[in-house]
């Protein structure tokens, strides 16, 4: 808890410095992958809503019942294991006092989700486990389209555009993993593909060869690493060109082209494709870019986007319900506080009925990536 209680004071300290002591202030919490090999996503994800929070807080706060509130925002690591984000969930219901609280990580999200409805608390996730939300669940909320969404269009794409049929999965094997190969099997298969293939890793492992060494041997048309972290899907794609593979790659459970490129060099990682919560060309999210630049050193994973996008939805209906102490309030407004035009100009609307029998899910567009000459490139609309 020592990693997680340094992380937290960062973030707290950052954006609660300036204010009040005896200002009410609304807690935002967020359990995220702080370090290791997914913190390209959780450090853009946590940086999203501390962004969209200061811009508010610059504002005067929320409007609550005709009075201004401020909002703090406290982040905790939970490494990619349950047991932290188990740990960092008490620390910020029953010590915090946060009423929101944004995840990431499948498998965390499925270890505090027996707490959420008894606790009052509203979960924003970006975890795509089919295991978190059913038609039972009220409180916990997808922040944005999932794989469910994007996928499919995204394999369409690919059967249109690159050569071969033959597919072969190369994914960790946890929660995450196993959800994602359900799906992707699927929709490979509804799109012409045949999948020859799978190999189940562990998120700390570092040597492929032997792996990879299998998976060469069987002369697949297309690679795909699914769910793996983009600093990992660099490091497998390396050395699987190092083993003589030439033929194309995907990665299709999460963004983070710029992250693969640096971990695989420009050249093995040409003409790779994902998806893409933002396209690099906008003007806005070069602007919000920007902001994460100057606090961080580095240019965003595109997490960072919807993050952003689901603090700015989270706080309006905070405002519409006029109850910040009540989360399932909050919860009831949400459908009110939307649709909503995102950063990025495109619609957000509520829904997620179709897929996961609940209207439970902030319905974001995605964008088809491939990267191109050292360079991420938004090449179409993932629908």
């Amino acid at each position: 808890m020592k990693r997680l209680f340094a992380v937290a004071a960062v973030a707290f300290c950052s954006l609660a410095a300036s204010l009040p002591a005896s200002a009410q202030t609304v807690k935002i919490g967020v359990i995220g992958i702080m370090t290791g090999a997914g913190a390209t996503w959780g450090v853009a994800g946590a940086e999203g809503v501390k962004i969209a929070v200061e811009e508010a807080n610059e504002a005067g706060g929320i409007t609550i019942n005709g009075v201004k509130r401020k909002v703090e925002v406290i982040v905790y690591d939970d490494q990619y294991k349950a047991a932290e984000a188990i740990a960092a969930y008490n620390r910020l219901v029953n010590e915090d006092g946060a009423k929101y609280i944004f995840t990431m990580a499948s498998a965390s999200m499925m270890a505090i989700k027996g707490q959420v409805e008894s606790d009052n608390v509203l979960i924003l996730t970006s975890a795509t486990s089919n295991k978190i939300i059913d038609k039972n669940t009220n409180n916990i909320i997808e922040l944005y389209s999932t794989p469910r969404d994007y996928v499919p269009p995204v394999i369409k794409w690919m059967k249109g555009n690159l050569q071969g049929d033959k597919v072969i999965l190369v994914y960790p094997n946890d929660e995450t993993g196993w959800d994602f190969t359900k799906l992707s099997t699927k929709a490979f298969a509804d799109a012409g593909y045949k999948v020859i293939g799978q190999e189940l890793y562990d998120r700390a492992q570092k040597d492929f060869q032997p792996l990879l060494t299998r998976v060469v041997a069987q002369k697949p048309d297309l690679i795909d690493f699914g769910p793996s972290s983009p600093a990992t899907a660099g490091l497998i794609l390396r050395q699987a060109r190092e083993l003589g593979y030439k033929n194309a790659v995907s990665a299709l459970g999460g963004s983070g082209p710029r992250e693969v490129i640096a971990a695989a060099g420009a050249q093995a990682a040409e003409g790779m494709v994902n998806m893409l919560y933002a396209d690099p060309a906008n003007k806005n999210f070069q602007a919000l870019a920007q902001k994460f630049r100057a606090k961080i050193g580095q240019t965003p994973n595109e997490l960072i986007v919807p993050y952003y996008d689901a603090t700015k939805i989270l706080l309006r209906a905070v405002e519409i319900s006029g109850a910040p102490d009540d989360a399932r309030k909050v919860r009831a407004a949400l459908p009110k506080a939307l649709p909503m035009t995102s950063l990025q100009g495109e619609p957000i609307t509520f829904g997620g009925k179709e897929t996961m029998g609940i209207d439970a899910q902030f319905l974001t567009v995605d964008y088809i990536g491939n990267i191109r000459n050292g360079e991420p490139v938004a090449v179409g609309l993932a629908k």
